[in-house]
């Protein structure tokens, strides 16, 4: 179980006692077909119990769900929503998921209202935790809107505070604060009379999020407001734990990074004895906080803590890019170039998918249900301007998106130039491939020493910028086979001999565009055979799959530093 789960369990039990006290409200004053006193007096004592393992937090409810067909209709739909509740406590999301469509089917089929927007609930928490944000965030919007005097209400703001749960954790702070600043002023009362817990930890997530947004004064006084609240809780409370969190945010912002990481492990110890699991974003603030300390092996440990995580698969679809550019941090200061490099792509691809859900698909969940609320409120009298306003407003926000996309490809597209010139500084034109693929002390066959030299030899001559480098011509130059060439190639240097060839003339070719102003000039066709290209096709390619930039755009960065 993940604390990132369990931190709703709470707010759920609530959810489950709302609806049961309902039911016997129902069961008492009308005699209808309704849920038994002894199904009601089962499940109340499910979650008395204390459990240690989530197989033993499923064992009760599964007793009472393997004979669910001896119940009637009422008490079925009851009885899949107490097992969804604790099938995503236990971190069984596709089995939540699959069950709370079950459930809201039979609820809309029978009638039963508050069960079925109940099952929405519990659906948009488990698509959250299965990583499958944008239908989350579309039921939660829907669940955000039911403005009702009774249980809807609860459901509403609970909604709402998952909204900026998500918003948070794409780096929209000032949108999640937004949320929990109305709730907690305007809501306060109505959320505390439901679940005591959840208004008490609203001045903590607000205080992290002034944190992020480095607003100090508001970041120190909701924690004080939290701290002075849970005066009489025990050490060992989520709501204490809670506050050690925010004091290690606190402790990282204020580059007090020894005191930030003994917060983290704190935190970290005490949700993974709870909940046996971890949460990812405190590990990577953790991560960060090691290798600022220069303690690089703890950095790469925690990292690896989140990618042997079972979730890890679905989760790294979402996972904050900081993630991957630790790594390439890390690799960077090991010395260990390939691994740096296979970490660099993925890093660029996480940012493109990151910032592509940031800037697209949570926006235009947003706008586009304020355009539907608009034009469903309107009468047929003001139809017509409201469709102006409607286009205005899209064009608007196509102008606005595009300006954020442009900005943000700006923004992507320097750090990988940034990265770039790192990549080639302090090496001469033609020697780093080879010297950064093996060390020649570790070979023992001096036959295989001496042809290693050879090649080195014919990289210095500049032999590899040339169009005929082919295998056959190169073996021919060695005086040897294409076979033995090819295998001392693979399984002495790690690459191929295509692979080879091609770092030898990308890297030269970014020393040649850092220090000659002449060859920028030229056409992309031309450096490209200047290289050894045949068509500038193949040179492009190979350019950005080495750099992640276009040559000309690598060449429009170099001429701005210029």
């Amino acid at each position: 179980m993940s604390l990132q789960n369990l931190r709703w369990y709470k707010s759920i039990i609530i959810l489950l006692l709302i609806f049961i006290g309902s039911i016997e409200k129902i069961h008492a004053q009308e005699d209808l077909e309704g849920i038994s006193d002894s199904l009601i007096t089962e499940i109340r004592e499910i979650y008395k119990e204390s459990y240690d393992t989530s197989e033993q937090t499923l064992s009760g409810i599964n007793k009472i769900f393997k004979n669910i067909d001896t119940y009637n209709i009422k008490e079925q739909v009851t009885i899949y929503l107490v097992l969804i509740d604790f099938q995503m406590s236990g971190g069984l999301y596709d089995e939540a998921i699959k069950n709370c469509h079950i459930a809201h089917n039979m609820a809309n089929e029978n009638g039963f209202a508050y069960e079925s927007v109940l099952s929405n609930f519990y659906l948009a928490r488990a698509l959250k935790f299965n990583y499958n944000y944008d239908n989350s965030f579309k039921l939660f919007k829907s669940l955000a809107q039911l403005i009702d005097d009774g249980d809807y209400e609860y459901l509403a703001i609970l909604s709402e505070l998952e909204m900026a749960d998500l918003y948070e954790l794409i780096g929209k702070y000032r949108e999640a604060l937004d949320i929990r600043l109305n709730i907690y002023f305007n809501k306060g009362e109505k959320l505390k009379n439901r679940s005591k817990f959840w208004y008490i930890a609203q001045p903590i997530y607000m205080a992290n999020l002034y944190n992020r947004l480095g607003v100090i004064d508001s970041t120190y006084f909701y924690r004080d407001l939290y701290e002075n609240t849970i005066e009489e809780y025990s050490e060992n409370s989520i709501e204490r734990i809670l506050l050690i969190n925010n004091e290690a945010n606190i402790s990282f912002a204020n580059e007090d990074y020894s005191n930030a990481v003994n917060k983290y492990r704190n935190y970290i110890n005490f949700s993974f004895k709870r909940f046996k699991g971890y949460d990812s974003p405190v590990l990577i603030k953790k991560s960060k906080a090691h290798l600022a300390l220069g303690e690089v092996d703890s950095a790469l440990s925690n990292l690896n803590l989140i990618k042997s995580m079972p979730s890890f698969v679905k989760e790294q679809k979402y996972i904050s890019p900081d993630f991957y550019k630790l790594y390439i941090d890390i690799y960077k200061k090991k010395g260990e170039d390939d691994l740096r490099k296979e970490y660099e792509q993925k890093y660029y691809k996480a940012l493109e998918t990151y910032n592509s859900f940031k800037f697209n698909t949570l926006d235009n969940l947003y706008d586009i249900d304020k355009q539907r609320i608009l034009i469903e409120s309107s009468n047929d009298t003001k139809g017509y301007k409201s469709k102006v306003g409607y286009l205005w407003s899209a064009i608007i926000a196509i102008v606005i998106l595009s300006i954020a996309v442009f900005l943000w490809k700006q923004k992507t597209e320097k750090k990988k130039f940034e990265a770039l010139m790192l990549r080639t500084e302090n090496k001469t034109p033609l020697s780093n491939s080879l010297d950064h693929s093996i060390n020649t002390n570790e070979i023992k066959d001096e036959k295989i020493e001496a042809l290693i030299s050879q090649i080195k030899e014919l990289q210095e001559q500049g032999f590899f910028l040339k169009q005929k480098t082919t295998l056959y011509n190169t073996a021919k130059k060695l005086k040897t086979n294409t076979s033995y060439l090819s295998n001392v190639i693979n399984n002495n240097l790690k690459t191929t001999f295509s692979a080879f060839v091609n770092d030898i003339r990308i890297d030269y070719i970014i020393n040649e565009l850092k220090t000659n102003k002449q060859i920028r000039s030229y056409s992309v066709k031309a450096i490209a055979e200047e290289i050894g290209y045949k068509s500038a096709d193949s040179f492009s390619k190979y350019f950005k799959q080495s750099t992640g930039l276009s040559p000309s755009a690598f060449i429009k960065n170099i001429n701005k530093e210029g």
